[in-house]
């Protein structure tokens, strides 16, 4: 009797653990009912402008507009899937690469639909 019941208990106990296992995976992932879609610095104590769009929403089309002490220098449109990230390199922005930026804030403001979203770093 002993016997039966300390193999019950054991079966048990692998049985909820690969159980708790397989659930809390499942709402480690990035989009298991989120929608969210972020933009950052690759890295923000350095003096790279290099920006991520970040998406893990249903929407993929992106704006950003870059702009130095509020002045406009460069906008454009991007498709960005679910999933998905895109990385910009300050190097394929010749309006920046041109530009004495010292002294300046440099402002990157992302949108898409209504929600809009922007960062920033003064040099």
């Amino acid at each position: 009797m002993q016997k039966k019941l300390i193999i019950f208990i054991v079966a048990l106990f692998i049985l909820s653990s690969a159980y708790l296992l397989s659930v809390g995976s499942k709402f480690e992932t990035l989009n298991f009912g989120k929608n969210w879609w972020s933009i950052y610095f690759v890295s923000p104590k350095d003096n790279s402008l290099n920006f991520v769009i970040e998406n893990h929403s249903g929407k993929t089309n992106f704006h950003y507009v870059i702009l130095i002490d509020k002045e406009r220098i460069k906008e454009a449109d991007e498709n960005i899937r679910k999933d998905g990230l895109l990385e910009f390199s300050s190097r394929n922005f010749q309006e920046l690469n041109s530009r004495n930026l010292e002294n300046k804030k440099i402002t990157i403001e992302v949108s898409t639909g209504d929600e809009k979203k922007e960062i920033y770093k003064n040099f």
